[in-house]
């Protein structure tokens, strides 16, 4: 966004039919003319810098899709992430909302046991008990600005910022 607000929207996912989903709920919305909107097929753990290049976004954000990812390929996201948003001090940032594994010894306990077998099983490959924070703290100078805790710790908000 600048001082005009919104001018563009890209939407990217993997998948055609989530692409599809999200082509329909746009459809919904009663979008300005004005704003460009694009919707691109796009793996998030290796393409976005090359495709769109670094310095591109003021905003990022994910919703739920880091845990699909698996723990590795998360990590490629942030790192993918942060090479596109813009700097903290041009005023990109990256917003994210993920499940993570829960404040809650018992619950974390009871996701520890249980999230390997749930992603494969019904979870749509969902392994939710990442630790997102350790993530964001690992990828190369990606910066948390904000963090909250909701339901005991089984989803986090995060506003981050790059360095």
């Amino acid at each position: 966004t600048g001082p005009a607000g919104v001018t563009s929207l890209t939407l990217v996912d993997i998948s055609e039919g989530m692409l599809h989903e999200a082509k329909a709920k746009v459809d919904l919305l009663k979008v300005p003319n004005h704003i460009k909107i694009e919707f691109i097929r796009a793996d998030a753990t290796t393409q976005l810098l090359s495709l769109f290049g670094g310095d591109s976004f003021d905003t990022v954000v994910d919703t739920f899709s880091l845990c699909v990812m698996g723990n590795d390929g998360a990590q490629a996201c942030l790192g993918q992430m942060a090479n596109v948003v813009k700097k903290e001090k041009d005023g990109g940032r990256i917003l994210l909302i993920e499940n993570t594994r829960s404040s809650s010894p018992l619950l974390g306990w009871y996701q520890d046991v249980t999230a390997q077998t749930a992603a494969t099983v019904g979870g749509k490959g969902c392994v939710y008990n990442q630790d997102v924070t350790a993530m964001i703290k690992g990828t190369p100078h990606l910066n948390i600005v904000k963090e909250e805790s909701f339901a005991a710790g089984l989803f986090r908000s995060y506003s981050c910022s790059v360095s």
